[in-house]
């Protein structure tokens, strides 16, 4: 993956959050990826983690991503995110790309109900 095509990535990752098209997000991820939030979860399957996306609480979802670096050599990069469902949470996911797609998701990230502008003053 490009640099350019890693930058369209979350925006488009946070377009089919926010409209509830969790199977196109969870079909950017290898089959057996490693999504996790060291605290809470982990995923190590696209399976398992499509449910998890689904499972949703019947809450809106919306995403937001706000800075992004990669390093197309190595395939990982970082995305800053602000993410919004039952609670809203501002975090930094890394990333590690295989094949253009998504092998593993690790996210660091802390619920607020701050803005992004109000969390990072």
């Amino acid at each position: 993956m490009t640099r350019d095509e890693f930058e369209h990535l979350p925006t488009s990752l946070a377009d089919d959050w926010t409209n509830g098209s969790y199977e196109q997000v969870a079909a950017r991820f290898a089959e057996d990826v490693f999504y996790s939030d060291s605290q809470n979860y982990t995923f190590t399957d696209r399976e398992e983690l499509l449910a998890f996306f689904r499972d949703d609480k019947g809450q809106s979802q919306s995403c937001r991503f706000h800075n992004s670096a990669f390093d197309e050599m190595r395939q990982v990069g970082a995305a800053e995110y602000t993410y919004k469902g039952t609670f809203r949470y501002h975090g930094t996911a890394w990333i590690q790309l295989r094949a253009d797609r998504i092998a593993s998701w690790r996210e660091y990230q802390h619920r607020s109900e701050q803005s992004w502008e109000e969390f990072w003053k």
